[in-house]
């Protein structure tokens, strides 16, 4: 008789373990498209950024040879 309630036990814990872990796939999966999107936002408006730091930079560049500004000189 033991063993017949190990077993029913047995099954009874399985089936709600593996109810548990389609529940939890599904969230993990939804969680994982808005990282995936977030991502995608993050590196869009890095990449704008990055390219506003280079017109910065060319930017800078042309005032500083138009007050006739000299590289520095390196210490050898």
């Amino acid at each position: 008789m033991d063993i017949v309630a190990t077993v029913i036990n047995g099954v009874v814990v399985g089936l709600v373990g593996l109810a548990l872990a389609l529940a939890g796939k599904g969230r993990f999966d939804r969680l994982d498209r808005r990282i995936d999107r977030l991502e995608e936002r993050l590196d869009a408006r890095m990449d704008g950024f990055q390219g506003s730091l280079d017109s910065m930079r060319s930017d800078l560049t042309q005032v500083g040879l138009a007050v006739g500004a000299r590289p520095r000189t390196r210490n050898a």
